[in-house]
């Protein structure tokens, strides 16, 4: 779990670059090559984390409070705590790659390992966000669901891998 670590997701492939053991927990940094129309994740938003993202090949599209933003090579992107976002690659063709910065770490290694061991999971997912809402949350429409389907996930014996 830590620098090294290679995670393979339909968003595309996560390398670990440092993280909170790496750092005093000031920081996890990772490189993500996102895969040609990469579909976006739930819109999100992290209540004690601040991102960064450097595109450095490709366009990025992020969507910041209901606003798009495109992010090309050589430009950077801040994203507050607080603020409902989502991101993709997009480009149909192309892969774009994203040096990507969270501050503080947190648990934020831990989150993706176990996101990225759960696959399409939808429970273990749902127990995910519950379990780690220190450093993610939904902001959709869906946000409400997580609570009561996490208690079912914990009920019917699901347990996050780790």
């Amino acid at each position: 779990m830590g620098p090294g670590t290679i995670l393979e997701s339909p968003f595309g492939v996560t390398e670990f670059l440092r993280t909170a053991v790496e750092t005093d927990g000031e920081l996890h940094e990772q490189r993500v090559v996102y895969r040609p129309d990469s579909p976006f994740p739930q819109t999100h938003f992290h209540p004690g984390q601040d991102e960064r993202f450097i595109v450095e090949e490709g366009v990025m599209l992020f969507v910041l409070d209901g606003k798009e933003v495109p992010v090309g090579v050589g430009s950077e992107i801040e994203i507050p705590r607080g603020t409902r976002h989502k991101a993709r690659n997009a480009q149909e063709t192309e892969t774009t790659t994203v040096l990507w910065q969270t501050r503080p770490a947190l648990r934020t290694a831990e989150f993706f390992c176990t996101a990225n061991a759960l696959g399409r999971d939808t429970l273990g997912q749902t127990l995910l966000v519950s379990e780690y809402s220190d450093v993610f949350r939904l902001a959709g429409p869906t946000a409400w669901l997580v609570p009561p389907l996490a208690t079912v996930a914990r009920v019917l014996g699901k347990r996050l891998p780790g």
